[in-house]
């Protein structure tokens, strides 16, 4: 009897069993306890060339793949994605959620301890919509005619919070264009906004908020943001693939833009061209408020509004 033929017998036979539990809904965890378990390979190959006999390393082997099995069951979830699960700390509540085939809706409650508040959406598909305020640090809503489903969870440190928001990974790959979704937020914190959109519609309207930072990855979509000037420094970092991108800015606030444009329509009223990808607006350095763009565009129409 092989090492090696052990081996694989051992794994595939592990690895086969834990996939047909977990789809029969026998047992449930995290896949990201298995990739943390890759070193494990490096103990396995080193295992496989000891100068010992085949018993003792099938015995070993044993051993091994049995802990990694109850790590892999047993160990406390990462709290990467969970339907409606907080990490929190004590001055937050549980929130507020429901969820039926065509729509669903959560609010994320806000404490006045907040300071800094970060939100990472992975929109995928759909149309997007952000301009309301609320009293709770979040709310969300969508409606789809296809079941679309969310997941989120809320990470509280000190007086920083970050909110994450992605599809779940049954209905990601469905197509989900009849999707909309309407997001509201606390004016109250400082608000960093990351957004992967890819074949969506998006329409963020953020005068209302102190907006420090966006970040928008976006693929074949049109996507329209609207920037105020409730805050003094805003940095907006936008990576775009074939869409229609139009951002809108206060007159009063001084810009400045970086831009690598591919075969892109190009529409920047206000600004002039300090060198090549480089434009400033006119008032850029006496203004109070200030936008640094950084945009990267492939086959695009890209516009900017000063209104």
């Amino acid at each position: 009897m092989k090492f090696r033929n052990v081996f694989w017998g051992l794994s595939l036979i592990i690895i086969g069993s834990l996939l047909v539990a977990r789809n029969l809904g026998v047992i449930d965890f995290d896949w990201f306890n298995i990739l943390r378990l890759w070193p494990l390979l490096f103990i396995l190959w080193g295992l496989s060339v000891l100068p010992i006999r085949d018993t003792i390393k099938a015995g070993i082997l044993v051993i091994i793949l049995g802990g990694a099995t109850w790590f892999v069951l047993e160990y406390p979830s990462s709290g990467k994605y969970h339907d409606f699960e907080f990490i929190i700390d004590k001055d937050f509540d549980s929130g507020n959620s429901s969820l039926t085939e065509s729509q669903q809706n959560f609010t994320i409650p806000y404490s006045d301890t907040i300071e800094n508040a970060k939100l990472v959406m992975d929109a995928a598909a759909g149309t997007f919509t952000l301009k309301d305020t609320c009293s709770d640090l979040l709310s969300f809503s969508q409606q789809s005619s296809r079941g679309s489903h969310y997941q989120y969870f809320v990470r509280r440190s000190g007086r920083d919070v970050m909110v994450n928001i992605s599809e779940d990974e049954e209905h990601i790959f469905h197509n989900n264009n009849h999707k909309k979704v309407i997001i509201s937020l606390n004016p109250a914190p400082v608000w960093d906004i990351s957004l992967n959109a890819g074949a969506s519609s998006v329409n963020y309207d953020l005068r209302q908020f102190k907006v420090q930072k966006i970040s928008l990855d976006g693929g074949a979509g049109s996507f329209k943001i609207t920037l105020g000037d409730k805050y003094p420094s805003v940095k907006v970092d936008i990576d775009a693939g074939a869409s229609s991108l139009t951002l809108r800015v206060p007159e009063n606030t001084g810009c400045d833009l970086e831009i690598t444009a591919v075969l892109s329509g190009k529409h920047l009223p206000g600004f002039t061209k300090v060198s090549s990808g480089h434009y400033q607006t006119e008032n850029y350095d006496e203004a109070k408020n200030k936008i640094h763009l950084n945009v990267d565009a492939a086959v695009s129409s890209f516009r900017i509004i000063r209104y």
